[in-house]
């Protein structure tokens, strides 16, 4: 083991330094930049006047600030290297005028010619420059990362289209099983046909709740119905007008809110008005299911107002369920009151051949 030329107190051992040297080497051509730094780093602790080993660290290193320090190491070990030349002719077309030391390393002294005893020095140049070979994976690297942008860049607006159509696709369901339902109130009771009909010679006989006489129990149920029909119109009209405005293509969701509140508004009103009336005794039943009907069409459309604020999908499942269920309540309901109209008509045509 000898001591460096010019730098007293640094022993030099070549054939470790040069194990060291050659490691790092094949990390460097191996993409491991890190670890070849390391060992290169290691390798010039032990011999510092290794001019191959600064060569190759300069290619390694990120700072170009270090990167200039290395090949100015190298031009002091041999000013002649083309590729240091090279190397600091294109950092300082950069604007890196600067030097940086690496870790704790220290430049090589300058060997004169005089030197007797002149530090050994690699002779073989590689057969790839550093710096040409670093600037290449510099470059695959920097093309590499530029190829997952692009692909960021390509997925993202994809997958952002993906999620707008589902979000659409749930409202748009949910708003045809709220349509659906409502339109219900729409459509006559067709089910009524298959109610057996009384004959003429046995009327229905009246409940024993009932204390009032046929005629008043007659014209409250002509009232009442007349008043259930005028709330069941108001209810086709806000449905007709909701409709028309929710199936424009391309709406925007607020105005999809808005036709909606204004559609609950008559519903509770509605609501409201048949809490004010009196329902005879025969047509209890079917005013209680009514009232239910309406009242599940209010929970449904709060659900729908929950899911244009939220998105929740689970809201647009509980508006359908409770869609759903109103439905049955008012079909039964149209049902007691188309029979109890059909009633009625029986009897006024059997009142007016009655001998009086």
């Amino acid at each position: 083991m000898t001591t460096t030329t010019g730098e007293p107190g640094v022993r030099a051992n070549p054939t470790e330094a040069r194990d060291l040297v050659e490691r790092g080497i094949a990390a460097a051509r191996g993409g491991q930049r890190r670890v070849a730094a390391g060992l290169l780093a290691r390798a010039l602790k032990l011999d510092p006047r290794d001019e191959r080993a600064w060569l190759w660290l300069s290619g390694v290193v990120d700072d170009p600030a270090q990167r200039a320090f290395c090949l100015q190491a190298v031009l002091r070990i041999n000013p002649n290297n083309p590729h240091a030349r090279r190397g600091l002719a294109y950092l300082a077309r950069q604007g890196t005028t600067t030097a940086q030391p690496v870790a704790d390393l220290a430049p090589p002294a300058i060997v004169s010619e005089e030197t007797t005893e002149p530090a050994p020095v690699a002779t073989s140049t590689p057969k790839e420059p550093p710096q040409t070979r670093d600037w290449w994976f510099h470059w695959r690297w920097q093309r590499r990362e530029t190829s997952r942008v692009r692909v960021v860049l390509w997925v993202l607006p994809i997958v952002l289209l993906a999620v707008a159509l589902i979000l659409h696709q749930s409202v748009s369901v949910a708003r045809e099983r709220a349509l659906a339902a409502l339109a219900a109130e729409q459509q006559p009771a067709f089910t009524v046909a298959t109610v057996p009909a009384q004959p003429f010679a046995t009327p229905t006989p009246i409940p024993a709740l009932e204390a009032e006489p046929l005629a008043v129990v007659e014209s409250l149920t002509v009232s009442y119905l007349t008043a259930i029909e005028a709330i069941r119109a108001d209810l086709r009209t806000a449905t007709a007008a909701y409709r028309q405005e929710t199936s424009q293509p391309g709406g925007a969701s607020i105005n999809h809110v808005a036709a909606t509140q204004r559609l609950r508004a008559t519903v509770a009103q509605a609501l409201a008005n048949l809490g004010e009336l009196r329902a005879p005794g025969v047509l209890l039943p079917a005013h209680e299911d009514y009232r239910q009907g309406l009242e599940l069409e209010l929970a449904g459309l709060d659900a729908i107002l929950e899911f244009y604020s939220t998105y929740d999908v689970a809201n647009a499942n509980r508006a359908a369920l409770r869609f759903q269920e109103a439905r049955a309540f008012i079909e039964r309901a149209q049902a007691s009151f188309q029979a109890q109209r059909q009633l009625l008509g029986e009897m006024s045509l059997m009142s007016a051949y009655t001998i009086r």
